[in-house]
């Protein structure tokens, strides 16, 4: 399960059941919590409403399947890490809960309480669960923080033996540092014929301008005129197939075009040409510290769920598991 996942998806059961659960089939117990075959259904429901939502017709099936078969592992870890909170002592303050919501709505653009709950009704949550859902999520990211190790943990040595091992991995595509000017086709004929012509033009005069970037930006047509045609750095491939053919067999400083597409027509100049290559050290250490530290984490966190595991008396109804 991946580390991002986990973290968003939690929806840890209560720790003590109502009256209404006892007398229900018991999924899983671990240690004083229990998961009712209800409780279980539900999860398992919104599960496959969330992958007809978001998946495509094609992969939903094979993703239910996974669901299905990881669900109640996924759980019984949930409510490990949340007895390990109780026995090491961690809990969610109120402060906790509202800086978290804060964030929340800082992340979205949301910045009434109006808006908050109008946002989580158009979800189809309440306040109560997304509460629930936050509160578990912090109390998840504190038994973390505290028992397995961070990415600020790796040292640069470590770092550097993995770009050691795995440099090629970072290599750089070939790569153009493009401006365009960008005439859009009109859907009407006369007018289509119209902009071609002025392309035309357009490129003559480009290849006569002391400077590219202005005269892109001097172009009421331009789609791009606003950075002086500026497109950044292009890796070979990234291009409609014309486009990246002419581009890349370009010398730096040509302009090429008008090259004429399916949304119009595009004259680009050739601001210089970047071969493959791996980048050096410093400029990848933070992503190898990011794809380190997930990588580790996914390790670490397996072995740290085995270990609670053991641990823990854990104790599983196969019987009770609805057949959904």
């Amino acid at each position: 399960m991946k580390k991002a996942t986990f973290l968003l998806a939690l929806t840890l059961v209560a720790s003590a059941a109502s009256a209404a659960q006892l007398v229900e089939a018991i999924v899983v117990r671990v240690g004083d919590r229990i998961l009712t075959r209800t409780q279980y259904a539900k999860r398992l429901s919104e599960g496959y409403n969330e992958i007809d939502q978001t998946a495509a017709p094609a992969d939903a099936a094979a993703k239910k399947a996974a669901l299905k078969k990881d669900l109640l592992n996924d759980i019984i870890a949930e409510l490990l890490i949340k007895d390990r909170a109780d026995r090491i002592g961690l809990a969610v303050t109120e402060t906790d809960m509202k800086e978290a919501i804060g964030r929340l709505k800082q992340q979205y653009g949301i910045t009434t309480d109006e808006a908050f709950e109008d946002s989580l009704k158009k979800s189809g949550m309440t306040r109560p669960e997304m509460e629930n859902r936050l509160r578990d999520t912090l109390i998840a990211n504190k038994v973390f923080a505290r028992e397995l190790r961070s990415r600020e943990d790796l040292t640069d040595r470590e770092l550097r033996e993995r770009y050691d091992r795995e440099k090629e991995h970072y290599r750089l595509p070939e790569r153009a540092h493009l401006r365009a000017i960008i005439i859009a086709k009109p859907d009407n004929a006369a007018q289509a014929a119209q902009a071609q012509t002025r392309a035309t033009e357009l490129g003559q005069q480009a290849r006569t301008a002391s400077d590219f970037a202005a005269f892109a930006k001097s172009v009421p047509e331009n789609a791009m005129k606003d950075n002086g045609g500026d497109m950044g750095d292009v890796a070979r491939g990234e291009l409609l197939p014309d486009l990246d053919k002419a581009v890349f067999n370009a010398n730096p400083g040509t302009i090429i075009g008008p090259i004429a597409t399916r949304s119009g027509w595009h004259i680009i100049k050739v601001e210089n040409r970047l071969p493959s290559e791996v980048p050096a050290f410093e400029s990848v250490k933070d992503k190898l510290r990011k794809d380190a530290s997930d990588e580790t984490f996914q390790r670490d966190y397996r072995a740290y769920i085995e270990r609670l595991r053991k641990e823990a008396f854990v104790q599983i109804n196969e019987q009770n598991v609805p057949g959904v």
